[in-house]
């Protein structure tokens, strides 16, 4: 009855022919264009600055399925288009495994903004995407083998902390 409730990024975006703007409006009319929320989307979504750079900016066409477009400039585009129906559950399954650490960084900040509005969920093998998650399910040979904070996970799973010690973290 809520359309737009639940939104999902998949590691394998789908874009279309047109530009940045039908690409984030995607599955909605141009006459229903709610700028609060696009505007919000291309924030959180760290989008901003690359439509500042290109010609034409929101109206960039971004070519045949975004070949005109990075990997990451890809990711950070279905993630302004689930961002924009401001779902309460966000479900990111490795939507940021083709973004740079800097822009990483970035979005998980503004991600965490979303607390207390919205339901996140982030699918991840880069440990440093879940690093501050309120709980970390980690799952080993399909079976949750440990869950809780961060910290608690790596006390718990050996091979996470391992993973962990070998990014650094």
């Amino acid at each position: 009855s809520w359309p737009g409730a639940i939104a999902y990024v998949p590691q394998d975006i789908k874009i279309v022919s047109g530009s940045i703007l039908e690409n984030i409006l995607l599955g909605y009319s141009n006459n229903s264009l709610n700028t609060f929320y696009l505007n919000r989307a291309i924030e959180i979504s760290k989008l901003s600055d690359f439509i500042k750079s290109v010609p034409d900016g929101i109206n960039y066409q971004v070519g045949e399925f975004g070949n005109r477009l990075s990997g990451g400039q890809k990711q950070r585009l279905a993630l302004a288009r689930a961002l924009y129906s401001n779902p309460k559950i966000l479900i990111l399954d490795e939507a940021t495994s083709s973004l740079d650490a800097e822009t990483e960084h970035a979005i998980s900040a503004a991600i965490k903004g979303l607390k207390g509005s919205h339901t996140v969920i982030i699918i991840a093998h880069r440990l440093s995407t879940v690093r501050d998650a309120d709980k970390v399910v980690y799952l080993e040979n399909g079976k949750i083998a440990a869950q809780g904070t961060f910290n608690e996970v790596r006390v718990s799973a050996p091979n996470f902390d391992t993973q962990a010690n070998l990014m650094g973290l």
